[in-house]
């Protein structure tokens, strides 16, 4: 598997704005979620919903997730570990989703008179998953859907430092531009979803950025970055002696339709038809009338 990008890492090296995650802030962090296409909210998880995601892994990894995938690469001690849509079975994983301050943390910097639940996604790299690389992609390439207030708001369980941390294109979401979506094991090969008529990634692994457009997410556990589905980003495989975890919620807004487009289960509906609001027992309306 290919490897992404990884700079030197220094005290120089360009961070995520951050904002301590409480409502005062809110409109700072829109604003830098606007501009740059990903915001990090600090300690905006405290340690007992933390604890509630931690009992749902464990449900997870012992078969409670319909979707889940555990993958031991060759020459790594560790193995890669994700799975998605698992909230209507990991009780735990509905708790934090629904009860926590999570959506009341996201639905500010939507802009939305609604907030729909649309996935999560549990990530874990055990120590020393060295090839466990995510390559350059925005995430909407592999959703069936129209619109663009759509979010991934990344819950970090652990610590992670600068090395094995996510990796931003600053700026990438503004042209909305959508871009090909690549596969996740194989780069070089096509994704099985692929438009072959979008273009590929403007960086792929090697690639060389500016400083100042590649964007670090350094992350403390508790801590949240949000970013918005056309925002490009990467991360390395995790080189280190500690887990890197980290459980996501991805959301839509009130201009999202679904169009049928062929993907991955997760993000599919049958009893949806194309143009029609996402809004149904799969995708339920967390906040708003509707």
């Amino acid at each position: 598997m290919a490897t992404s990008h990884v700079a030197t890492p220094s005290t120089a090296v360009p961070h995520v704005q951050s904002f301590p995650a409480h409502a005062a802030n809110a409109e700072l962090a829109r604003e830098a979620l606007q501009r740059d296409g990903v915001v990090c909210l600090r300690e905006a998880i405290g340690g007992d919903w933390l604890s509630t995601i931690e009992s749902g892994i464990i449900d997870a990894l012992d078969g409670g997730s319909a979707d889940l995938d555990v993958v031991q690469r060759d020459g790594d001690e560790g193995r890669f570990s994700f799975s998605s849509g698992a909230w209507r079975t990991i009780e735990p994983f509905r708790s934090f989703i629904f009860d926590s301050p999570l959506p009341d943390l996201v639905w500010p910097l939507l802009d939305s008179d609604d907030l729909v639940l649309f996935y999560d996604f549990l990530l874990i790299k055990e120590a020393h998953s060295d090839s466990a690389s995510t390559p350059w992609h925005q995430d909407h390439s592999y959703y069936p859907i129209d619109g663009f207030k759509v979010v991934n708001s990344w819950v970090a369980l652990d610590d992670i430092p600068v090395e094995s941390a996510l990796r931003f294109l600053a700026g990438s979401h503004q042209a909305q531009t959508l871009y090909r979506a690549v596969d996740f094991d194989d780069p070089t090969r096509p994704y099985r979803h692929a438009r072959a008529e979008l273009p590929l990634p403007p960086v792929g692994a090697g690639d060389e950025l500016d400083d100042e457009k590649m964007l670090f997410a350094p992350l403390h556990a508790g801590d949240m970055l949000v970013w918005w589905s056309y925002t490009l980003h990467s991360a390395p495989g995790n080189r280190l002696d500690q887990r890197r975890a980290a459980f996501s919620v991805n959301w839509t807004g009130d201009d999202v339709t679904y169009n049928d487009r062929s993907a991955l289960d997760t993000y599919m509906e049958s009893s949806l038809t194309a143009g029609e609001c996402i809004v149904c027992d799969k995708f339920p309306r967390v906040r708003g009338a509707g």
